[in-house]
Parts: structure tokens; sequence; C-alpha cells
């Protein structure tokens, strides 16, 4: 078994945080609702990168480009009207620094496995809310058309900490630590309207994509 897929099983109880609030936007969905799920976003990924960027050594692990996604964040909520005073007064999750690149990986985890459902998002999107998603869409595209291979090369990432035992534990720590951090950030930020008829499929669905990810085959 793989790092990414033993770390995948681990972290499963936690899965259903972000799992949850993607399929909340596959049902009904106004500009509003959009806007509010990327500034959440915003909020946490932001401080995150931040954190990661000042990581001693990770960028021998993995190009540190990979971990801009704030700045293509910033660019929709811009496109979604929000004024540069609005998006600087997003509230910010505290993120602590981190000690090793693998804790920083495991931190890192989250939001990186997040990725593999913005395809099946960005099509819905793009048919409920044309307008907006033709300027909006920069985070959902962040690997499009090599999702396989972003996620691939970070699975690599997280494979050279799979020995010795507590260069993996670290991993499994902080992705861990991320998944709890996530948790309490997603219920203090979001509403709780319901979630929709697709949300109990989440789990099921992206598990799927994970397993074939791993195996080099991408989702369709």
């Amino acid at each position: 078994m793989s790092c990414v897929e033993w770390i995948g099983e681990a972290t499963a109880e936690f899965h259903d945080i972000l799992d949850v609030e993607a399929p909340r936007l596959l049902d009904e969905v106004t500009a509003d609702d959009y806007r509010r799920y990327l500034a959440q976003l915003y909020g946490f990924i932001c401080p995150l990168e931040y954190a990661l960027a000042r990581t001693p050594g990770l960028d021998r692990y993995v190009g540190l480009r990979k971990f801009h996604k704030h700045e293509l964040l910033r660019r929709d909520l811009s496109a979604l009207r929000m004024s540069a005073d609005e998006i600087a007064r997003i509230p910010q999750c505290a993120i602590p620094s981190f000690q090793c690149p693998e804790e920083a990986l495991g931190w890192a985890y989250p939001i990186e496995r997040s990725t593999l459902r913005h395809g099946d998002l960005y099509r819905h999107l793009a048919a409920r809310l044309p307008g907006e998603i033709a300027f909006a869409s920069s985070y959902l595209k962040c690997y499009f058309g090599a999702v396989g291979e972003a996620w691939q090369e970070f699975s690599r990432a997280l494979d050279t900490f799979a020995h010795p035992t507590r260069r993996a534990l670290a991993v499994l720590d902080g992705a861990r630590a991320s998944f709890r951090r996530l948790r309490g950030w997603r219920f203090l930020r979001t509403s709780h309207r319901p979630l929709g008829r697709v949300a109990h499929l989440a789990p099921r669905v992206l598990g799927s994509a994970e397993r074939r990810l791993a195996h080099g085959r991408v989702p369709t």
C-alpha cells in the first residue's frame, strides 16, 4: 500500500468535512453560495499556504508553485465582485508553523485531496452559473487537464516519507491536525442549511477516484 493510500484510510473519519461541502454546491446553487464557498476556502488555504512556503526544506520534495491556490481564490472572488478590501477582511484560520516537510505535506493533504472533485464541481456550476463560472473558476481549474498528474506528484512526495515509520507518522499526524482544524473552521464559518440530496454519495465517489489515481488511472 502506498503512503497516500495509507493516509487516506487512516483519515477516513475526517473525509466528510470536504466531501460533503462540495456536493452542497451540486444541488440548487446561487452566485452568493459560490462566493461564500470560495471565501471560506480562502480563509483556510491562504494562511495554510503561507505556512507551507515558510517550511524549511519543503521545496526538496514538491514544487512550491502547487501552493499558490490562494492567489487563484483571490482572483475568483474579485471576479465575483468582492473588492480588495473585502477580500483582505475575510477571516483567516490560525495555522501553525511547520517544523519539517513531512508535517507540512500532511497539513496540505486535505486540500490536495479535495482537488480530485474539482472537475465534477466545475462542470455542474458551469451549467448552473455560466456567467459567474466563465470568469471565476481559476481555483476549480487549478489542475485543469492534469488532475491525475498533480495527484500522483503529491503522492510521490508523500511516499518519500513512507520509511522510517516515524516520518510517515509525522505525515499522518499533520493530516489529522489539518482535518481537525478545517473541521472547526468549517463549523464556525458554514451555515447549517440542508446539504442536498447528493451529499451522502461524496465519500464513496471520491474514494473511488483516489483508488484509480493511485494506480495511474485518471477518473473521467
